[in-house]
């Protein structure tokens, strides 16, 4: 099966899930914060799905990688990423009979890796950079990890969990803007795909 082929099969799956939700397509690009003109064209298949995009549209629809493959071997090729082919790692999500479940362990550790920081450092509640927006992206994947508490990441951090859900919010629209941080998000997301628990 060629890339255009995988791109047009997880689109359907996803336009699937949004509908057995009945979810009209503007409620559903408004959570994925995708613009509505943009999402349309990925669900008639106009344009290929980023690997951005497609967490930013499961986590929109409350669902995981293993709903789009929910079993089984997915078609061999992969998503387009920039200049890039994320297959391999979407191949281990898809392999594997239960979803993946990464652990706020390994939340915490892969962002602590991406930024090159200490877990201390990351729970100490200091606010300066990268700690503030390190903490913020293990906020944000917390709270699109079905699994995890955000409960449990603010007792980890010695806050509460508004603080947290806020600053999830607050990093997913500074990434409208950061590419930088689009990529850093996407390379965590990626490493996050290898953990089995």
């Amino acid at each position: 099966m060629d890339n255009d082929s995988i791109n047009d099969f997880v689109l359907r799956r996803l336009r699937r899930l949004r509908l057995k939700q009945g979810l009209l397509m503007r409620v559903a690009a408004e959570r994925a914060g995708i613009p509505l003109g943009s999402y349309t064209c990925l669900e008639s298949r106009r344009y290929r799905l980023s690997l951005d995009n497609l967490f930013r549209i499961l986590h929109a629809l409350g669902a995981g990688i293993g709903e789009v493959w929910p079993g089984g071997k997915p078609p061999s090729g992969g998503l387009h990423v920039g200049s890039g082919y994320v297959a391999q790692h979407l191949r281990l999500a898809a392999q594997s009979e239960s979803p993946l479940r990464p652990t706020l362990d390994d939340v915490l550790e892969v962002v602590c890796d991406a930024y090159q920081i200490s877990l201390g450092a990351l729970c100490s509640g200091r606010r300066d950079y990268p700690l503030g927006e390190a903490r913020a992206i293990a906020a944000l994947l917390t709270a699109e990890t079905h699994h995890l508490r955000l409960v449990a990441l603010a007792e980890r951090f010695g806050n509460d969990v508004s603080s947290c859900s806020h600053g999830a919010h607050r990093i997913r629209d500074k990434l409208c803007q950061d590419r930088v941080l689009q990529q850093r998000l996407s390379d965590i997301r990626l490493t996050l795909l290898e953990r089995r628990d």
